[in-house]
């Protein structure tokens, strides 16, 4: 009965994380329609104050979980070393990479996108800054404690060979179900993506370093 409550806790909680991040993103993809609904006056500041509630308190959230189970030993201090740096560097090129791959294999040639990237082009196009801060920093912030903090907090907690691998795979697809619900041929992209993220944080055992390979990738289709 106290695992069960346990599992339901933790699915709890990711599924109030995510809907505060999903939430959060209104302000930045559509900073007008809320100006038009709520009325809010400075909503750059209102905006940028919510911001750093909401990533705050899905830290404090994390962390809380950390403090119940961690048989993998996360988010231990010290926090920064050149090794661990070095694996979120290799990353980075192995999601750009593997990524290009999977993406080329997918569309056998062709030039069109999956509805999710179809989406974030339309916001780049009519949108702010606001949109490169979202998706460069605060979106893969808030989608590494999302999907890869509290998915091990709540699932393969047992640190053996056998749990990292499969969570990898089964982290992987879970942050690709979120980016393609649909279940087109870009799933397998998103999937790579997901799993090439959770090698990074298994491997560290820091959200910091997945975080930064994230960020990474994210900002090389914004500049």
């Amino acid at each position: 009965m106290r695992k069960f409550f346990h599992y339901a806790g933790n699915i709890a909680v990711m599924f109030l994380a995510f809907v505060i991040y999903t939430l959060l993103e209104e302000f930045y993809f559509y900073p007008q329609l809320i100006h038009l609904r709520y009325h809010i006056p400075n909503q750059a500041f209102v905006t940028a104050v919510l911001t750093i509630l909401v990533m705050g308190f899905l830290f404090w959230l994390y962390k809380k979980e950390l403090r119940e189970v961690n048989y993998w030993g996360f988010n231990k201090e010290p926090h920064w070393d050149a090794k661990r740096l070095g694996i979120a560097v290799i990353g980075f090129f192995l999601i750009f990479f593997l990524g290009a791959i999977t993406l080329t294999l997918v569309n056998r040639g062709g030039h069109d996108v999956s509805s999710n990237q179809a989406a974030l082009n339309q916001l780049a196009d009519r949108n702010t800054g606001l949109f490169k801060i979202m998706v460069g920093f605060v979106g893969p912030f808030c989608e590494e404690i999302i999907f890869r903090g509290m998915f091990f907090n709540t699932f393969f907690t047992k640190a053996t060979r056998f749990n990292k691998w499969i969570g990898i795979l089964a982290c992987g697809f879970l942050f690709a179900y979120v980016h393609d619900p649909m279940i087109t041929k870009y799933i397998v992209v998103y999937w790579v993506l997901g799993c090439v993220l959770s090698w990074v944080y298994l491997t560290t055992k820091d959200l910091r370093y997945s975080m930064i390979t994230h960020m990474a990738y994210n900002c090389i289709g914004l500049f």
